[in-house]
């Protein structure tokens, strides 16, 4: 079977600003990104787990969702689901030739394409609401066409910086570049240069954590929760670490909102089950108890420092021994700093991809223990950890990806 990729070859990771071509690709097909309601998430980190949040909530609630999502880890049918099912292969294979000549038409880049055949089939599909993950930046994202009912925007922090500029009033400005005057924004952390640009954009309705809704963390897992009139106690939810309360509440305050704007009932049970019951793939996910390992898909600055102290908080006095790799487009000597203050003992690896660190870019930069892949670094720790030690990959989303590919039995052997 072609995979959409395939038809991109070296373009796959052009990234070209401007929302012309997709807003031509999507009039040939009549604009089916007007079918259908939608959420749209930006910011740094945790768009990723806060759509998947959001998607549990209105799929519990009995909508019929669409989920778009990047990059995708193990198969790029995982972009695209309905009810948080994967395109079919077969499905998937339709799309990409009918799609093909408008794709060439318009020039779209490889997102571009996924964004098209993501409205295309969400429309189809005849989904009630879609939760969309923004690929990069805001302001001039592909998936910047729709109208969402509100816009959600996670943080921002230091990441892309080529694109995005150098401060972070610069990338603010971008994220914010989602929102609409006239609808909802929600805001998952308050940062003063997200609230310059909601306020010089002239958004009449935004809500901040800490300002307009509050939460109280009870354990790594657990917190209380109150905005407007709701307060929920002790909620709960399944994935690791206190980033989660951040990005699982985030995702209550637009549900809530949209319920309140859509005059529907708040059934408190419901909520709880969906929050519990979500699950996102490589973030703080513990793949392995014998050798003890996690994979987090932390890729810049921030999110390889809250991933050490998470684990730190939840593992106390345990060693970690850490596997990373980069792509080159990071901040890498920030990042290295980073692994090198927090890892007992680290090795670097490399990726099939050619934006990815080669062993010659570590140990130009001072890496002197490089593994050309992940197996052989695995290989190499699991004999020498003991029940005090974790193994933590870490560095990006296309490592984790090479990652749960290969499958754990292969470190049984």
């Amino acid at each position: 079977m072609q995979n959409l990729y395939n038809l991109f070859q070296k373009k796959v990771f052009n990234i070209e600003p401007g929302l012309e071509r997709i807003k031509s690709a999507l009039k040939e097909l009549s604009y089916p990104e007007k079918n259908f309601k939608s959420i749209l998430v930006a910011g740094t980190n945790g768009k990723g787990s806060t759509s998947a949040y959001l998607e549990s909530l209105f799929r519990h609630y009995g909508y019929k969702t669409g989920l778009f999502t990047s990059p995708h880890l193990i198969r790029e049918n995982e972009r695209w689901q309905i009810d948080r099912k994967e395109i079919d292969d077969k499905k998937l294979q339709n799309y990409i030739n009918e799609l093909k000549p408008i794709i060439e038409k318009c020039n779209l880049t490889y997102f571009e394409a996924c964004t098209l055949l993501a409205f295309k089939y969400f429309s189809d599909e005849k989904v009630d609401i879609a939760v969309v993950e923004v690929g990069l930046g805001g302001r001039w994202d592909s998936t910047n066409v729709l109208e969402p009912e509100i816009s959600v925007i996670t943080n921002v922090s230091f990441d892309h910086m080529h694109m995005l500029g150098n401060t972070l009033l610069d990338i603010a400005f971008e994220k914010t570049g989602i929102t609409r005057q006239d609808k909802p924004a929600v805001v998952g952390r308050n940062q003063p240069e997200i609230i310059h640009w909601l306020k010089e954009r002239k958004i009449k309705e935004y809500y901040i954590k800490d300002i307009d809704y509050f939460v109280k963390e009870i354990d790594f897992n657990k917190y209380d929760y109150r905005f407007k009139e709701y307060i929920f106690e002790n909620l709960e939810i399944l994935m690791l670490g206190k980033r989660q309360i951040e990005n699982s509440s985030l995702a209550l305050t637009t549900f809530l909102l949209f319920l309140d704007k859509n005059n529907q009932p708040v059934v408190e049970n419901i909520i709880r089950k969906a929050l519990y019951n979500t699950k996102w793939k490589g973030r703080m996910e513990i793949i392995s108890k014998n050798p003890f390992i996690i994979i987090d898909g932390a890729h810049n600055e921030e999110g390889l420092i809250k991933t050490f102290q998470e684990i730190k908080e939840i593992f106390p006095n345990k060693k970690i021994f850490t596997i990373f790799s980069f792509m080159k487009d990071k901040d890498t000597e920030k990042m290295i700093n980073i692994i090198k203050q927090n890892s007992d003992f680290y090795i670097a690896t490399t990726m099939p991809f050619s934006r990815a660190m080669t062993a010659e870019d570590f140990k130009n930069v001072g890496i002197k223990n490089v593994k050309e892949n992940h197996l052989e670094a695995v290989k190499e720790l699991k004999n020498s950890v003991d029940k005090d030690t974790i193994i933590l990959i870490t560095g990006s989303l296309y490592l984790i990806g090479e990652t749960l590919k290969d499958g754990w039995n292969t470190f049984s052997k």
